[in-house]
């Protein structure tokens, strides 16, 4: 632990960083976490003045929605983003070392912290700019979206931001990867992966009964990237008797033309509190998510944890924490034919799924998100170490 707060943490919107600030703040190394959230959510102690919750962008973004539609609010997102980084400048407090996500929100708090002197940590929550546009432009084809490519999350802006960290945070072999294939530096990349809520997300106390129906879950935004259309298609490969395939997460508007071609082969919900997740994972059989890309889905975490086998692809980083064949399994992207071959064997072996989920819990057990906090809270540490002796 160090003697006085050395880190500011800034994160334009939730994402993970709710799960373990309250622990940074515990260790005494924030110094302040800015952040986008609900009016009065207190992700630290109300008593704190570390928490510094910019709250205006959220709910511009979510009326905008409303009103405009996804579509023309994604071209207002540079505006709001922009906005966002403005308060963040006006309730400036400096600090040795900033930790930033990386998604087109801060390329003005990266200049300001380096003309300071900070050390900046970027943290990328998907693949490299360059490699997610390529994935997403084949996807778009593919699906025959004409999807405009000035809606997307704000490619060059994340570049620019690149240009000014010293370090990156990633979470998995994956986004590494894809850094490393597009000229970051090995040595200046850190991987930790993410954790898991494992007070919420359990599994059943005693072993699951073979229960009916066989159910399919997947647990994400209906988007081109996250691949639905190809478990879509293996769906439609099966026709199961006492089956059935669950969707769990908002549609993405481009995507409501595309499952209209699959309208009666599967159930649909457009969102579940976080809280009430786990009794959806709980009666469920396997968890699949066939991302076309995906730094890490959380989401698979949480199922695994809750003792369901997973199948996802290489370019999801959930496939660094499954054991092929033991707790899930890896495919490669657009491989409608291998998930519904892995589906079928599940499907009529219910006794090596029980098995494959029970192995899939145990092995969760040790990734919770206070470990994920002290590493990444070692992680600052070795940096501002090295920062010393410069």
């Amino acid at each position: 632990m160090q003697n006085s707060p050395f880190v500011n943490l800034a994160v334009c919107g939730r994402f993970h960083f709710h799960n373990y600030a309250p622990y940074l703040a515990d260790r005494g190394i924030l110094n302040r976490f800015y952040y986008s959230h609900r009016i009065g959510q207190q992700l630290l102690p109300s008593t704190s003045d570390v928490a510094v919750n910019l709250w205006g962008k959220e709910y511009l973004m979510r009326a905008c929605d409303r009103i405009l539609g996804e579509t023309r609010t994604s071209r207002l997102l540079p505006a709001l983003h922009d906005w966002w980084e403005s308060a963040v400048l006006r309730s400036w407090t400096s600090a040795p070392l900033w930790h930033v996500m990386l998604h087109g929100t801060a390329r003005r708090i990266l200049r300001r912290a380096k003309s300071e002197g900070a050390l900046l940590l970027g943290e990328p929550v998907n693949a490299h700019p360059r490699t997610l546009a390529t994935l997403l432009e084949e996807e778009e084809a593919r699906l025959g979206l004409a999807v405009e490519k000035e809606t997307r999350s704000g490619g060059q802006r994340l570049l620019e931001e690149l240009a000014s960290v010293d370090h990156l945070l990633v979470a998995s072999r994956w986004v590494k990867r894809s850094f490393l294939q597009n000229g970051f530096p090995e040595k200046q990349i850190h991987l930790i992966p993410y954790g898991v809520n494992l007070a919420r997300f359990t599994a059943e106390p005693v072993k699951r009964q073979f229960r009916k129906p066989f159910r399919v879950l997947c647990v994400a935004h209906l988007s081109p990237r996250k691949g639905h259309i190809d478990l879509l298609e293996a769906w439609r490969l099966l026709r199961f008797p006492d089956a059935e395939l669950l969707l769990i997460g908002a549609w993405s508007e481009s995507m409501k033309p595309v499952l209209k071609r699959y309208e009666g082969l599967y159930k649909h919900i457009p969102f579940v509190p976080n809280a009430e997740l786990p009794r959806y994972y709980r009666q469920s059989s396997v968890f699949v998510l066939p991302s076309i890309e995906d730094g890490l889905a959380v989401a698979c975490l949480e199922a695994m944890a809750c003792g369901l086998p997973a199948i996802v692809t290489e370019n999801n980083g959930a496939a660094d924490l499954i054991t092929p064949g033991r707790t899930g399994f890896v495919v490669p992207i657009r491989s409608p034919e291998r998930i519904a071959e892995l589906l079928e064997s599940l499907y009529r072996n219910p006794e090596l799924l029980s098995e494959m989920g029970e192995a899939a819990a145990e092995g969760l057990r040790v990734s919770c998100w206070e470990s994920y906090a002290a590493f990444l809270a070692q992680t600052y540490g070795l940096l501002q170490a090295e920062a010393a002796k410069v």
